[in-house]
């Protein structure tokens, strides 16, 4: 007997996209800590007075043997927390200096090399960098949480549809009544319905967050590009319908 549509491939763009967002929720949220975890090791220096009479930031000078540069005071605690997280070489394989410029600013980085005490004002920049960098991950994790859920209800929508389609195949059309085939016709405009919704729905979520996120300059304009750029796919949840809708639509 003949494999039917139901009883065939359908797609399952769906199922690696989750696999994508589950990952990098568990990297973002080891991120989250990790800067919490420099933010109180930061908290817990304590701060020297400006040595007003050496040369200013900007002017290198020679430490004594006893004296150690706030570099060097800050780089290990950032090395042991934001750099040591287990997929820090995998997704970011750059140095200190770049990941502070990149996390923090470049400013701070100058500031953190040519600084000659760690003071009051320095620790703040620290303090206030580092939750910023939290505070980022942590909306960007709602963001990955909403788009978990759009996945889930993809998927169970698929689901349904395909169950539909299930029934149709094992129902002969041959003596129908109109009645009959009305319904019929009705249930499969339903279904096509559905999926161009979801379709025109997610367009308009992808354009609006594209819009939102182009507004910062150093962020990926499409959320879609940077989550599933290793997929089949750049866009599942618009494969996936576009997918379906075919396959309704050989039904009707």
């Amino acid at each position: 007997m003949a494999m039917t549509l139901a009883q065939g491939s359908w797609p399952t763009y769906t199922e690696a996209a989750l696999d994508s967002v589950r990952r990098e929720r568990r990297e973002i949220n080891r991120e989250c800590r990790a800067f919490q975890r420099f933010r109180r090791r930061i908290q817990a220096i304590e701060t020297q007075a400006p040595r007003f009479g050496h040369p200013v930031v900007g002017v290198k000078r020679d430490l004594t043997s006893a004296e150690e540069s706030v570099r060097e005071t800050i780089e290990p605690e950032y090395h042991d927390t934001v750099m040591a997280v287990d997929h820090y070489d995998d997704v970011y394989a750059d140095s200190f200096e770049t990941s502070i410029s990149a996390e923090f600013g470049a400013d701070v980085l100058v500031l953190l090399s040519e600084a000659t005490a760690f003071s009051p004002v320095i620790k703040q920049r620290l303090l206030e960098a580092a939750q910023q960098c939290i505070d980022s991950r942590r909306a960007f994790l709602e963001t990955l949480q909403d788009e978990c859920a759009t996945l889930k209800d993809a998927r169970s929508t698929v689901k349904e549809i395909r169950e539909v389609i299930k029934e149709f195949d094992s129902t002969a059309v041959q003596g129908f009544t109109d009645t009959e085939l009305s319904d019929r016709y009705d249930t499969l405009h339903k279904l096509s319905d559905e999926c161009e919704s979801w379709i025109q729905q997610r367009q308009e979520n992808i354009h609006a967050h594209r819009v939102e996120r182009s507004a910062d300059m150093d962020a990926d304009p499409d959320l879609c590009s940077y989550l599933y750029e290793n997929l089949e796919v750049d866009y599942p949840v618009l494969a996936t319908f576009a997918d379906v809708l075919e396959i309704v639509s050989r039904y009707e």
